[in-house]
């Protein structure tokens, strides 16, 4: 028990330590700071105010706390209450001990964030000597949390099929079958064992149509349990197209012929290397609204951020239920 005190009282010495520092830096920069503010009912740590009187919510993680996929993506629907009624703009999340992969791909694809490490911290501090030596002696003395080695096999097939994935030569020379392939050793890669049983071309009972692979679903895991409930299905189907353009709409025509309530198959994944065209988002988007078929446009953009936030706790079904999430707020009437 005293144990366990006294690192909970020095993990919240070293957090206020971190904040005292940023702002100390922030100060040297010119901001007006307010501490433990609260913004239209979120509580951030500190608002910088720049001399042109824009106001931005900082939230800052100390030492040894590394900032993965998941946890960034939490911070970030926090401060996006904060920027609600316009008072507020460009927040800025701070880590001392950085992110991960997955983490930084979000951050860069949503321009309205900013976000520091503590080689940043550094970086600009340069020109207040005494803050520098502070935070320098602050960033040494605390070493960031370390991370849980991957076998050799795993991150030999990790890093092969980021190679295929993020070389568009590599890509063009596939043919469909080994396309297909890629698809299916990504996702049985970064799923197993939620996701089981992959088996590939499955043909229909008449005969008639023919997709690309499917699998089970194994239940015990919260973002699946919700998928199998909210669309009625007991597998998830992949149709994978590797076009040299954004697939059209005529592709979900063809993938929706598929599914059916009935047959409790309503999910499908939709893969492609460079994504959809607008119409092919709104075909998508009538096969849910009219009919309730979830039919998921997935790149090969997905596909690398889904291998690169497989080591965080539930890295992968967080990025597929953000996915999710943009596209039925989307939705038209």
């Amino acid at each position: 028990m005293i144990g366990d005190e006294m690192t909970k009282q020095n993990a919240s010495t070293t957090g206020e330590d971190a904040t005292d520092l940023v702002i100390g830096l922030l100060e040297n920069l010119g901001y007006r700071i307010e501490r433990d503010v609260r913004i239209n009912g979120v509580r951030v740590d500190i608002v910088a105010e720049n001399a042109e009187g824009e106001r931005s919510p900082v939230e800052i993680t100390a030492p040894p706390i590394f900032l993965g996929y998941s946890e960034t993506a939490e911070i970030m629907h926090r401060l996006d209450t904060t920027l609600f009624d316009g008072a507020f703009t460009r927040p800025l999340i701070i880590s001392f001990a950085g992110f991960s992969e997955g983490a930084h791909e979000i951050l860069k694809d949503s321009h309205k964030y900013r976000y520091w490490t503590a080689w940043d911290l550094l970086e600009k501090s340069k020109r207040f000597p005494a803050t520098y030596e502070k935070l320098s002696r602050f960033v040494h003395a605390t070493p960031s949390e370390g991370r849980t080695p991957i076998q050799q096999d795993v991150a030999s097939e990790r890093a092969s099929l980021l190679e295929m994935l993020e070389n568009p030569q590599s890509a063009e020379k596939l043919s469909p079958t080994e396309y297909e392939n890629l698809c299916m050793q990504v996702f049985s890669h970064v799923f197993t064992p939620k996701l089981y049983g992959f088996a590939k071309q499955f043909r229909t009972t008449d005969g008639a149509n023919k997709y690309d692979f499917i699998c089970r679903i194994k239940p015990g895991v919260a973002f699946w349990d919700d998928l199998r409930k909210d669309f009625r299905t007991r597998a998830i189907l992949f149709e994978c197209k590797n076009h040299q353009e954004k697939i059209t709409a005529d592709e979900v025509y063809s993938t929706e012929r598929y599914l059916f309530n009935g047959a409790l198959r309503t999910v499908c994944f939709l893969i492609s290397p460079f994504g959809p065209d607008i119409g092919c988002v709104r075909a998508a988007q009538g096969a849910m609204r009219e009919s309730g078929k979830l039919i998921l446009l997935l790149s090969n953009k997905d596909l690398i951020q889904l291998i690169q936030v497989t080591d965080e706790p539930d890295g992968p079904e967080n990025y597929l239920d953000e996915k999710i999430w943009d596209f039925v707020v989307s939705l038209p009437r």
